[in-house]
This record gives C-alpha cells, sequence and structure tokens, in this order.
C-alpha cells in the first residue's frame, strides 16, 4: 500500500465513474489528496478550450460551482470507512501541486490522462523529486458499454448510475402504435396461427394465454398500470418455466435485458414458452430490441394504453424502424 496518493478531478454530478475511482485511491494508499478542480479552472481549462475548438464564443458549459461539487464530495465520503484519510484541496492547474508536493508516491490516472501523469513526473524530476507509481485505473462503463461521464450526464443521456435515460424526442415516437391495433382477440384466430409469438406485457400475455395462444417468449414485469399484478405469472407457472430475471426501465433499456432477449432466439428450436422474462422495472421498451432480434415472420403482441393490443408483424422493415428507434438510447 502507498502512503500518500493523489487524485484529482471536476467530480461534477459524482457519477459511478468518479465513485469507483475515488473508492480505487483510497484502496491503494493510507493517506488521499483529493484535487478538485476550482471554478477558475473550471473557466479556464474546460470552458475557455471548448469555446476554442468549438469556435462559438458564448458557449456556456453547465458545470457546477466548486463549493457545490465540493460539499456533494464531502457528503459522499463521510458515507464511507474513510475516517481521516483524506483532504480535499482546490486545484488551478492540470500539473500543480501533483508535481510539487515532495511527500506523493502515486497518483491515480485514467487512460484518458495517463499522459498528463508522464508529464507531471518529468516536472517532478526537473526538480528533484521522485516519480510517482502511476495507478491507472479504468473506465467505467454506462449500461450502452461506452464510459460514463460527466458530459452524459449532462446532456441527459444517462443517469449516475450509467443506466440508460429515454430521450425526450422519443416519447412521441413511442407514443404511437409500432404495428396494426387489435381491439378485440378472437379466440379462434389464436388457435389457428402456428407462426412465432413474442407478448410485451402482463396483460397481453394473459390475454393470449386465456385465449389458447402460447407465446414462445413472454417478457412481463409482474405490474399493470404500475401497480402489483401477479395473475399472469400465476399463468405462466402451470407452463413450468422457470422465468429469468433482469432490471431494465423505466425509461431506460438495460444491456442485461436486451442479451437475454436476444439469446432467446439463437436456439434452434423454437418450443412453446421457451422462456419468460420477469423485469425488475418496467418492459414496455422491451419491445423495441423484441423487434430486432425476433426471426422474419414472427408476432409480436404489445398493450397500447387506451387503443388496445398492438399486432406487430416483424419484417425487415420493421425491424429497421425498431433499430432506429433503439440507437437513439445508444448513441
Amino acid at each position: 500500500m502507498h502512503s500518500h496518493i493523489f487524485v484529482a478531478g471536476t467530480f461534477d454530478g459524482l457519477h459511478a465513474g468518479h465513485r469507483f475511482l475515488l473508492a480505487r485511491a483510497f484502496q491503494e494508499a493510507k493517506k488521499v489528496t483529493i484535487g478538485l478542480t476550482s471554478d477558475l479552472f473550471v473557466q479556464k481549462f474546460k470552458i475557455f478550450n471548448l469555446q476554442f475548438s468549438m469556435k462559438i464564443s458564448n458557449f456556456k458549459l453547465k458545470i457546477r460551482g466548486y463549493e457545490e461539487r465540493k460539499k456533494c464530495l464531502q457528503q459522499w465520503l463521510q458515507m464511507r470507512p474513510c475516517e481521516e484519510r483524506f483532504t480535499i484541496i482546490p486545484i488551478d492547474d492540470p500539473y500543480e501541486p501533483a508535481s510539487s508536493i515532495a511527500q506523493l508516491d502515486a497518483l491515480v490516472v485514467t487512460a484518458q490522462n495517463k499522459v498528463r501523469g508522464g508529464q507531471i513526473n518529468e516536472l517532478r524530476r526537473g526538480r528533484g523529486l521522485p516519480p510517482l507509481t502511476l495507478i491507472e485505473v479504468p473506465l467505467v462503463a454506462a449500461e450502452d458499454g461506452k464510459p460514463i461521464s460527466s458530459t452524459r450526464l449532462r446532456n441527459g443521456e444517462i443517469d449516475q448510475d450509467g443506466t440508460l435515460v429515454m430521450p425526450e424526442s422519443m416519447r412521441a415516437d413511442l407514443g404511437k402504435p409500432i404495428g396494426k391495433v387489435i381491439k378485440r382477440w378472437i379466440p379462434g384466430q389464436a388457435r389457428s396461427d402456428n407462426r412465432m409469438i413474442i407478448t410485451v406485457g402482463d396483460i397481453v400475455t394473459k390475454t393470449l394465454l386465456d385465449a389458447g395462444k402460447t407465446p414462445f417468449l413472454a417478457i412481463i414485469d409482474g405490474k399493470v398500470g404500475r401497480q402489483p399484478f401477479d395473475e399472469t405469472l400465476k399463468r405462466i407457472q402451470l407452463q413450468k418455466v422457470k422465468p429469468l430475471r433482469f432490471k431494465s426501465g423505466p425509461g431506460y433499456i438495460s444491456r442485461e435485458a436486451m442479451k437475454a432477449i436476444r439469446d432467446c432466439f439463437l436456439h434452434s428450436s423454437f418450443s412453446i414458452l421457451h422462456s419468460v422474462i420477469l423485469i425488475d422495472g418496467e418492459e414496455d421498451l422491451l419491445v423495441l430490441p423484441a423487434i430486432v432480434y425476433a426471426p422474419i415472420g414472427a408476432r409480436i403482441y404489445y398493450g397500447q394504453p387506451g387503443e388496445g393490443l398492438v399486432e406487430v408483424a416483424v419484417t425487415e422493415a420493421k425491424k429497421q424502424s425498431a433499430l432506429a428507434l433503439l440507437s437513439k438510447f445508444l448513441s
């Protein structure tokens, strides 16, 4: 373990990436000095640089002030067993005071600022100080596999834990039925249709089961109108299929749920009720990956508030439309 480590950052929003970085610093050293960028630093090295690179003179970057960021940082640290092992200091320069503090023996870096860590060591050598051990900490990925960042957080793409947030522009698109609206399900037609069926939603799944049509894949969340509803799960249990449980929604699509849906269609034998995915959260947005991954010719049914059941006949065109909507979560 190192005796004294230095870690620096703006820590705006204190997201999961920040928390992982700080936790690693405390794992590696007995004492941690946290260099928190000052308002002057933000103005000089973040806002000015972006104005210059983007050629926008009135560009504004909505970064919280130093005191607010420091308060959030202190509150998080007080919830951990850090005791008196840390000190928070303001920094006005990318290289200071890491290049000047003689007592330091390590520096936390990421792939984004590892080069600067080497430059800090060059400055230390020029001053007769020993170089710091560079401890590289990997970036934490969001739900879409891309790194969590304060920029993405400010843009409303993700929350502090890296879960994807549904863009406001999508709400109108998703409010429209993707397929044909069915006001009333006809049991006779259900039994005569042997194409693969996928259901998304508790009422939809129960409706088809009651009508004598067993889906290949059922995606439910155990709720109707956000109130607990166990009738569908009871009905499914009669089929002796153990539900797969994943988190997803509301307002985002998890990678785990997407992978589970994709994996369901990798099996060559399309048996009756092959899988049930039980979502902790909200299942409605999973219609999109269901369309993307289902084979051509399959039928997907989901509920549309105030409309009824929606039937989506999976075609290449429908796949492309669903993929276009899904990509807005993953862009």
